[in-house]
């Protein structure tokens, strides 16, 4: 009981501050890209999660519908949206530019927190298959970093197109494909290498194969060992719209922060083509992941090409911690008040200080006050006020503390 009461914390006012000026800012950046700000449903059905995130089920929250269904507090902000947009906005030729800020449901692990929920911010396009799509989502998402000082960053960027249509060769029954995903996701080479022996293919598909997590580097190498490797039209075509999406990012001024990743998977089985993650210099972990999910939309009869990111601002805010980027604590009184006994005098003065619109601690002599809740002290003491060691009336302790 002890261990699992100890990882629910409150959240301080010094952190609701820095969290409101981040969301501030990456709200800011929403708006210039246009997007209409949302907020999706806190519950969803377990089946549907279920489907898509069958790795995800044990740590998914669960709760029980007064009808007896069962239900998960939401452990993705992506799949709810585009449900609710399938059946809201039925003109699937419709633009549609959402950007949120929600609750996420399920485990996280930074360098020295972790959680079982954690804030994210994302930004989702519906209704453009273009590469350039795929190109403003990924600017959009390191906008989001830019506008919090974060400048030094490194994008890395893959497609799934290009792994797909190699599996689509391989023919792979679905344990086995389920196995190599996995170890491709935890880039386990040594089993990759293991289960690969093991497969019914070629010899060249089995050093693509094995290939696959070693495809990291450096945009233009990189490029050039995938294209070497291509073992048919749907791995080429991949690698061409991923040049389209490099050629904006190059356009928009990122060309040097971009990496070259197709190995890259993951356990949100709905990207279909593009997908990219952001680190900050010197973060162990990524702060964005997104990508195209361009058949998630069908599932719930509505054929309309996606494609998003999600911002994980609990790690974003360690980070920043860590960097020292956030706003020093602020004393959350203007003046704290010590008596032994109250009278009428000091309460009409509390109050009125109050009302002319300061901050005001009453601390009773026998309690105890941190000097970082304040910004001055002074004593009540034998009807009189001290300040700084000696007597000083209301008029002295009005004028000192708004020069504060």
């Amino acid at each position: 009981m002890y261990q699992t009461l100890e990882e629910l914390q409150m959240v301080h006012e010094e952190e609701m501050v820095n969290y409101d000026r981040i969301q501030s800012e990456v709200l800011q950046v929403m708006h210039r890209h246009g997007c209409r700000i949302i907020q999706t449903p806190t519950f969803e059905d377990y089946d549907t999660y279920g489907r898509y995130f069958p790795g995800l089920q044990k740590e998914m929250v669960k709760t029980i519908d007064a009808d007896g269904s069962v239900l998960v507090m939401r452990p993705d902000v992506t799949l709810p949206l585009v449900k609710t947009v399938a059946r809201e906005y039925p003109d699937t030729k419709q633009l549609l530019k959402f950007g949120y800020v929600s609750t996420v449901f399920r485990e996280y692990y930074g360098k020295s927190t972790h959680g079982k929920y954690f804030l994210q911010s994302g930004v989702e396009v519906l209704g453009d298959d273009s590469p350039e799509c795929d190109g403003e989502v990924i600017v959009t998402a390191a906008e989001f970093l830019e506008a919090l000082g974060i400048s030094d960053m490194r994008i890395d960027l893959g497609t799934v197109a290009y792994m797909d249509a190699l599996f689509a060769d391989l023919r792979l029954p679905p344990e086995a494909l389920a196995r190599v995903r996995k170890e491709l996701e935890e880039r386990n080479l040594v089993s990759l290498r293991q289960t690969a022996d093991e497969l019914a293919v070629t010899k060249l598909q089995r050093d693509v194969l094995t290939e696959l997590p070693r495809l990291f580097g450096d945009y233009g190498p990189t490029m050039r060992r995938a294209e070497e490797l291509s073992l048919n039209a749907g791995m080429a075509a991949a690698l061409e719209r991923t040049k389209k999406v490099y050629g904006y990012l190059a356009c928009a001024g990122y060309e040097d922060r971009v990496q070259l990743d197709l190995g890259f998977t993951s356990h949100m089985g709905y990207y279909t083509d593009s997908v990219f993650k952001i680190y900050a210099d010197g973060a162990l972990y990524s702060l964005i992941s997104g990508g195209r999910y361009d058949r998630l939309s069908a599932q719930f009869h509505a054929e309309r090409p996606a494609c998003g990111f999600g911002l994980n601002m609990n790690l974003l805010y360690e980070y920043m911690a860590d960097a020292g980027m956030l706003e020093a604590v602020q004393p959350s009184a203007d003046l704290a008040v010590v008596y032994d006994a109250p009278s009428a005098e000091l309460i009409r003065d509390i109050n009125g200080w109050r009302k002319d619109g300061f901050a005001v601690l009453g601390v009773s002599g026998k309690n105890t006050v941190s000097p970082g809740d304040y910004r001055l002290m002074v004593r009540w003491k034998d009807g009189a006020y001290e300040m700084d060691g000696r007597k000083a009336d209301r008029a002295e302790i009005d004028a000192r503390i708004r020069r504060l």
